[in-house]
Protein backbone atom coordinates (compact mmCIF):
# COMPACT_ATOMS: atom_id res chain seq x y z
CA UNK A 1 0.00 0.00 0.00
CA UNK A 2 2.39 1.98 0.91
CA UNK A 3 4.57 2.12 -2.70
CA UNK A 4 1.33 2.27 -4.41
CA UNK A 5 0.17 5.63 -1.94
CA UNK A 6 3.39 7.09 -3.05
CA UNK A 7 3.37 6.67 -6.91
CA UNK A 8 0.16 7.61 -7.44
CA UNK A 9 0.19 10.90 -5.09
CA UNK A 10 3.72 11.80 -6.51
CA UNK A 11 1.66 11.57 -9.88
CA UNK A 12 -1.37 13.26 -9.58
CA UNK A 13 0.41 16.32 -7.39
CA UNK A 14 3.16 16.51 -10.40
CA UNK A 15 -0.22 16.70 -13.03
CA UNK A 16 -1.72 19.26 -10.50
CA UNK A 17 0.69 21.58 -10.15
CA UNK A 18 1.44 21.69 -14.26
CA UNK A 19 -2.47 22.37 -14.76
CA UNK A 20 -1.84 25.29 -11.64
CA UNK A 21 0.61 26.57 -13.73
CA UNK A 22 -1.23 26.60 -16.98
CA UNK A 23 -3.76 28.61 -14.94
CA UNK A 24 -7.10 25.85 -14.83
CA UNK A 25 -7.99 26.57 -11.25
CA UNK A 26 -6.05 26.65 -7.90
CA UNK A 27 -3.77 23.99 -6.75
CA UNK A 28 -5.81 23.00 -3.54
CA UNK A 29 -9.19 23.04 -5.56
CA UNK A 30 -7.69 21.09 -8.32
CA UNK A 31 -6.29 18.30 -5.89
CA UNK A 32 -9.57 17.41 -4.04
CA UNK A 33 -11.30 16.71 -7.16
CA UNK A 34 -9.10 14.35 -8.44
CA UNK A 35 -9.06 12.57 -5.42
CA UNK A 36 -11.29 9.60 -6.42
CA UNK A 37 -9.47 9.02 -9.18
CA UNK A 38 -5.99 8.81 -7.10
CA UNK A 39 -7.90 6.43 -4.90
CA UNK A 40 -9.49 4.31 -7.74
CA UNK A 41 -5.59 4.33 -9.01
CA UNK A 42 -4.38 3.53 -5.67
CA UNK A 43 -6.91 0.30 -4.86
CA UNK A 44 -7.10 -0.91 -9.09
CA UNK A 45 -2.78 -0.88 -8.30
CA UNK A 46 -3.35 -3.45 -5.30
CA UNK A 47 -5.61 -5.61 -7.11
CA UNK A 48 -3.07 -6.06 -9.99
CA UNK A 49 -0.50 -6.99 -7.29
CA UNK A 50 -2.68 -9.40 -5.57
CA UNK A 51 -3.56 -11.15 -9.19
CA UNK A 52 0.41 -11.28 -9.52
CA UNK A 53 0.82 -12.87 -6.47
CA UNK A 54 -1.79 -15.60 -6.98
CA UNK A 55 -0.93 -16.33 -10.02
CA UNK A 56 2.95 -16.93 -8.53
CA UNK A 57 1.99 -20.84 -9.36
CA UNK A 58 0.70 -20.67 -12.64
CA UNK A 59 2.74 -21.12 -16.12
CA UNK A 60 4.93 -18.31 -17.22
CA UNK A 61 2.97 -17.49 -20.47
CA UNK A 62 -0.23 -18.09 -18.44
CA UNK A 63 1.25 -15.10 -16.31
CA UNK A 64 2.06 -12.61 -18.35
CA UNK A 65 -1.17 -12.69 -20.48
CA UNK A 66 -2.99 -12.47 -17.68
CA UNK A 67 -1.17 -9.62 -16.06
CA UNK A 68 -1.12 -7.71 -19.54
CA UNK A 69 -4.96 -8.10 -19.87
CA UNK A 70 -5.28 -6.96 -16.27
CA UNK A 71 -2.91 -4.23 -16.97
CA UNK A 72 -4.74 -3.05 -20.46
CA UNK A 73 -8.10 -2.86 -18.56
CA UNK A 74 -7.30 -1.16 -15.58
CA UNK A 75 -6.04 1.32 -17.67
CA UNK A 76 -8.99 1.59 -19.66
CA UNK A 77 -11.00 1.83 -16.65
CA UNK A 78 -8.81 4.35 -14.90
CA UNK A 79 -8.72 6.74 -18.37
CA UNK A 80 -12.26 6.45 -18.84
CA UNK A 81 -13.44 7.55 -15.33
CA UNK A 82 -10.57 10.20 -15.52
CA UNK A 83 -12.26 11.72 -18.56
CA UNK A 84 -16.01 11.44 -17.73
CA UNK A 85 -15.13 12.38 -14.35
CA UNK A 86 -12.70 15.31 -15.00
CA UNK A 87 -16.21 16.18 -17.58
CA UNK A 88 -19.07 15.87 -14.98
CA UNK A 89 -17.17 18.23 -12.46
CA UNK A 90 -16.23 20.77 -15.50
CA UNK A 91 -20.27 20.79 -15.91
CA UNK A 92 -20.99 20.89 -12.36
CA UNK A 93 -18.79 23.07 -10.22
CA UNK A 94 -15.49 24.49 -12.72
CA UNK A 95 -17.25 25.42 -15.58
CA UNK A 96 -13.94 27.15 -16.48
CA UNK A 97 -12.59 23.57 -17.21
CA UNK A 98 -15.14 23.40 -20.03
CA UNK A 99 -12.73 24.54 -23.01
CA UNK A 100 -10.37 21.52 -22.31
CA UNK A 101 -12.56 19.05 -20.76
CA UNK A 102 -15.69 18.64 -22.91
CA UNK A 103 -14.13 17.75 -26.31
CA UNK A 104 -13.01 13.69 -25.53
CA UNK A 105 -11.02 12.73 -28.19
CA UNK A 106 -8.83 9.87 -29.55
CA UNK A 107 -5.75 11.68 -28.73
CA UNK A 108 -6.93 12.95 -25.59
CA UNK A 109 -7.96 9.10 -24.43
CA UNK A 110 -4.60 8.46 -25.69
CA UNK A 111 -2.69 10.63 -23.85
CA UNK A 112 -4.63 10.12 -20.74
CA UNK A 113 -4.27 6.31 -20.94
CA UNK A 114 -0.34 6.76 -21.76
CA UNK A 115 0.29 8.39 -18.53
CA UNK A 116 -2.17 5.81 -16.52
CA UNK A 117 -0.02 3.11 -18.00
CA UNK A 118 3.30 4.13 -17.29
CA UNK A 119 1.91 4.74 -13.49
CA UNK A 120 0.35 1.31 -13.31
CA UNK A 121 3.69 -0.08 -14.66
CA UNK A 122 6.18 1.93 -12.40
CA UNK A 123 3.86 0.99 -9.33
CA UNK A 124 3.65 -2.45 -10.02
CA UNK A 125 7.40 -2.89 -10.79
CA UNK A 126 8.76 -1.23 -7.29
CA UNK A 127 6.25 -3.03 -5.08
CA UNK A 128 7.30 -6.47 -6.94
CA UNK A 129 11.11 -4.78 -6.22
CA UNK A 130 9.91 -4.07 -2.57
CA UNK A 131 8.99 -7.50 -1.57
CA UNK A 132 11.62 -9.07 -3.48
CA UNK A 133 14.34 -7.09 -0.95
CA UNK A 134 11.88 -7.98 1.51
CA UNK A 135 12.33 -11.43 0.28
CA UNK A 136 16.05 -11.01 0.60
CA UNK A 137 16.30 -9.22 3.63
CA UNK A 138 13.93 -12.17 5.51
CA UNK A 139 16.20 -14.78 3.85
CA UNK A 140 19.15 -13.01 5.28
CA UNK A 141 17.89 -12.22 8.78
CA UNK A 142 16.84 -16.23 8.58
CA UNK A 143 20.56 -17.19 7.32
CA UNK A 144 21.99 -14.73 10.13
CA UNK A 145 19.92 -16.79 13.06
CA UNK A 146 20.33 -20.19 11.80
CA UNK A 147 24.22 -19.32 11.46
CA UNK A 148 24.07 -17.73 15.51
CA UNK A 149 21.75 -20.47 16.75
CA UNK A 150 24.69 -23.26 14.86
CA UNK A 151 27.29 -21.36 16.36
CA UNK A 152 25.49 -21.26 19.94
CA UNK A 153 25.15 -25.28 19.29
CA UNK A 154 28.89 -25.37 18.27
CA UNK A 155 29.75 -23.94 21.26
CA UNK A 156 27.41 -25.41 23.96
CA UNK A 157 28.77 -28.70 22.00
CA UNK A 158 32.54 -27.95 22.94
CA UNK A 159 31.77 -25.91 26.72
CA UNK A 160 29.53 -29.34 27.82
CA UNK A 161 31.19 -32.08 26.68
CA UNK A 162 32.37 -33.34 30.10
CA UNK A 163 34.71 -36.30 30.25
CA UNK A 164 32.69 -39.22 31.22
CA UNK A 165 35.94 -40.63 32.86
CA UNK A 166 35.57 -37.83 35.55
CA UNK A 167 32.16 -38.50 36.02
CA UNK A 168 32.63 -42.37 36.54
CA UNK A 169 35.61 -41.56 39.32
CA UNK A 170 33.78 -38.74 41.39
CA UNK A 171 30.74 -40.99 41.58
CA UNK A 172 33.08 -44.41 42.39
CA UNK A 173 34.81 -42.20 44.64
CA UNK A 174 31.84 -41.01 46.59
CA UNK A 175 30.63 -44.48 46.72
CA UNK A 176 34.01 -45.57 49.00
CA UNK A 177 33.44 -42.85 51.12
CA UNK A 178 30.52 -43.77 51.94
CA UNK A 179 31.39 -47.33 52.57
CA UNK A 180 33.81 -45.93 54.61
CA UNK A 181 31.57 -44.62 56.95
CA UNK A 182 33.56 -41.33 55.54
CA UNK A 183 29.52 -39.68 55.33
CA UNK A 184 30.90 -36.13 55.96
CA UNK A 185 33.45 -36.06 53.07
CA UNK A 186 31.01 -37.82 51.15
CA UNK A 187 28.31 -34.96 51.64
CA UNK A 188 31.22 -32.37 50.81
CA UNK A 189 32.38 -34.04 47.82
CA UNK A 190 28.80 -34.39 46.85
CA UNK A 191 27.63 -30.54 47.20
CA UNK A 192 31.17 -29.93 45.35
CA UNK A 193 30.32 -32.33 42.30
CA UNK A 194 26.70 -30.22 42.69
CA UNK A 195 28.09 -26.91 42.22
CA UNK A 196 30.28 -27.78 39.58
CA UNK A 197 27.36 -29.34 37.63
CA UNK A 198 25.29 -27.27 37.91
CA UNK A 199 27.65 -23.93 36.63
CA UNK A 200 28.43 -26.57 33.82
CA UNK A 201 24.79 -26.58 32.54
CA UNK A 202 22.90 -23.27 33.51
CA UNK A 203 25.20 -20.73 32.43
CA UNK A 204 25.10 -19.72 28.75
CA UNK A 205 27.69 -20.91 26.30
CA UNK A 206 28.27 -18.03 24.56
CA UNK A 207 28.58 -15.90 27.12
CA UNK A 208 31.92 -14.45 29.18
CA UNK A 209 31.93 -14.96 33.01
CA UNK A 210 34.93 -12.98 35.03
CA UNK A 211 37.87 -15.02 35.81
CA UNK A 212 37.09 -15.10 39.04
CA UNK A 213 33.96 -16.64 38.74
CA UNK A 214 35.76 -19.27 35.97
CA UNK A 215 37.74 -19.53 39.45
CA UNK A 216 35.69 -21.16 41.23
CA UNK A 217 34.29 -23.29 39.67
CA UNK A 218 37.24 -24.81 38.65
CA UNK A 219 38.23 -24.87 42.30
CA UNK A 220 35.10 -26.61 42.99
CA UNK A 221 36.20 -29.33 40.52
CA UNK A 222 39.73 -29.20 41.96
CA UNK A 223 38.48 -30.14 45.38
CA UNK A 224 36.42 -33.02 43.80
CA UNK A 225 39.79 -34.00 42.65
CA UNK A 226 41.34 -33.10 46.05
CA UNK A 227 38.96 -35.56 48.04
CA UNK A 228 39.76 -38.39 45.21
CA UNK A 229 43.82 -38.19 45.60
CA UNK A 230 43.91 -36.63 49.10
CA UNK A 231 47.27 -35.42 50.05
CA UNK A 232 49.09 -36.76 47.01
CA UNK A 233 47.88 -33.66 44.79
CA UNK A 234 49.10 -29.83 45.48
CA UNK A 235 46.98 -27.22 44.21
CA UNK A 236 48.28 -23.71 43.13
CA UNK A 237 46.16 -20.84 42.19
CA UNK A 238 48.10 -17.47 40.98
CA UNK A 239 45.53 -14.60 40.42
CA UNK A 240 46.40 -10.60 40.77
CA UNK A 241 43.64 -8.90 42.26
CA UNK A 242 43.65 -6.22 39.73
CA UNK A 243 42.26 -9.55 37.49
CA UNK A 244 39.23 -10.84 38.82
CA UNK A 245 37.08 -8.91 36.38
CA UNK A 246 38.81 -10.06 33.63
CA UNK A 247 36.41 -11.64 31.35
CA UNK A 248 37.03 -15.22 29.41
CA UNK A 249 34.95 -17.72 27.88
CA UNK A 250 33.20 -19.55 30.39
CA UNK A 251 34.57 -23.44 31.65
CA UNK A 252 37.38 -22.18 29.08
CA UNK A 253 40.26 -23.89 31.78
CA UNK A 254 38.09 -27.03 32.77
CA UNK A 255 39.60 -29.36 29.95
CA UNK A 256 42.86 -27.96 30.46
CA UNK A 257 42.80 -28.70 34.31
CA UNK A 258 41.27 -31.69 33.51
CA UNK A 259 44.08 -33.00 30.70
CA UNK A 260 46.64 -32.17 34.05
CA UNK A 261 44.39 -34.31 36.38
CA UNK A 262 44.37 -36.86 34.06
CA UNK A 263 47.83 -36.79 32.69
CA UNK A 264 49.17 -35.65 35.55
CA UNK A 265 48.59 -36.93 38.46
CA UNK A 266 45.82 -39.67 38.06
CA UNK A 267 48.18 -41.33 35.97
CA UNK A 268 51.41 -41.36 38.35
CA UNK A 269 51.61 -42.89 41.56
CA UNK A 270 53.55 -40.20 43.27
CA UNK A 271 53.10 -36.71 44.31
CA UNK A 272 52.24 -34.37 41.92
CA UNK A 273 50.92 -30.77 41.79
CA UNK A 274 48.89 -28.50 39.12
CA UNK A 275 49.06 -24.73 39.28
CA UNK A 276 46.86 -22.49 37.63
CA UNK A 277 48.17 -18.62 37.22
CA UNK A 278 46.81 -15.53 35.23
CA UNK A 279 48.85 -12.89 34.06
CA UNK A 280 48.66 -9.56 31.79
CA UNK A 281 50.70 -9.02 29.50
CA UNK A 282 50.13 -5.93 27.31
CA UNK A 283 46.69 -6.12 25.79
CA UNK A 284 46.47 -9.65 26.43
CA UNK A 285 45.37 -12.10 29.38
CA UNK A 286 47.70 -14.71 29.47
CA UNK A 287 45.99 -18.01 31.61
CA UNK A 288 48.45 -21.07 31.87
CA UNK A 289 47.58 -24.63 33.41
CA UNK A 290 50.58 -26.91 34.28
CA UNK A 291 51.18 -30.08 36.45
CA UNK A 292 54.40 -31.59 37.24
CA UNK A 293 55.73 -34.59 39.23
CA UNK A 294 58.65 -35.75 40.57
CA UNK A 295 57.79 -39.14 38.85
CA UNK A 296 56.95 -37.80 35.78
CA UNK A 297 60.54 -37.01 35.10
CA UNK A 298 61.59 -40.60 36.05
CA UNK A 299 62.06 -42.57 32.10
CA UNK A 300 60.99 -45.23 33.84
CA UNK A 301 57.60 -44.19 34.98
CA UNK A 302 57.00 -42.31 32.12
CA UNK A 303 57.76 -44.94 29.98
CA UNK A 304 55.00 -46.91 32.06
CA UNK A 305 52.38 -44.48 31.58
CA UNK A 306 49.14 -45.07 29.79
CA UNK A 307 48.84 -43.24 26.36
CA UNK A 308 45.04 -42.70 26.55
CA UNK A 309 44.74 -39.23 25.50
CA UNK A 310 42.39 -38.67 22.05
CA UNK A 311 43.49 -34.47 22.39
CA UNK A 312 39.42 -33.81 22.42
CA UNK A 313 39.60 -31.33 24.98
CA UNK A 314 42.44 -29.23 23.77
CA UNK A 315 41.02 -29.36 19.72
CA UNK A 316 37.92 -28.34 21.43
CA UNK A 317 39.66 -25.60 23.32
CA UNK A 318 40.81 -24.39 20.89
CA UNK A 319 37.68 -24.49 18.38
CA UNK A 320 36.31 -22.08 20.92
CA UNK A 321 38.67 -19.92 21.12
CA UNK A 322 38.88 -19.09 17.00
CA UNK A 323 35.23 -19.02 17.52
CA UNK A 324 35.46 -16.30 20.17
CA UNK A 325 38.37 -14.38 19.20
CA UNK A 326 39.44 -15.63 15.53
CA UNK A 327 43.43 -15.14 15.64
CA UNK A 328 43.22 -13.00 18.71
CA UNK A 329 42.96 -16.03 20.59
CA UNK A 330 45.57 -19.09 21.08
CA UNK A 331 45.95 -22.15 22.74
CA UNK A 332 49.51 -23.14 23.24
CA UNK A 333 50.63 -26.49 24.10
CA UNK A 334 54.57 -27.59 25.52
CA UNK A 335 55.77 -30.67 27.07
CA UNK A 336 58.27 -29.71 30.32
CA UNK A 337 60.58 -31.75 32.47
CA UNK A 338 58.54 -33.39 34.89
CA UNK A 339 55.36 -31.82 33.55
CA UNK A 340 53.19 -30.20 30.84
CA UNK A 341 52.17 -26.49 30.40
CA UNK A 342 49.01 -25.14 28.31
CA UNK A 343 48.52 -21.51 27.85
CA UNK A 344 45.65 -19.72 26.67
CA UNK A 345 46.13 -16.47 24.96
CA UNK A 346 43.04 -13.77 25.14
CA UNK A 347 42.63 -10.11 24.17
CA UNK A 348 42.30 -8.45 27.97
CA UNK A 349 38.79 -7.23 28.74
Amino acid sequence: MGVALVIWTFGFALVDIISFVLGRTSLWSIFILSLPALLLGIVQTQALDSLRRSLLDRPVIARVVAMIVAIAAATGLQTLFDVYWTRWVSLTFMPQWQEWALPITPQRLFSVGSIYLWTFGLALALMWAARLAGAVEKNAARAATAEAAAAKAVAAALRLQLNPHFLFNTLNSISCLVTLDRKQEAEHMIDRLSDFLRASLNSDPMEDVPLEQEIEMIEAYLDIECARFGERLTIDIVLGPDLRAAHVPNFILQPLVENAIKHGVSALKGEASVTIAAKREGDELVLTVENSSPDAADPVAESSRPRTSTGIGLANSRQRLENRYGPRGSLETASLPGGYRAVIRVPFQ
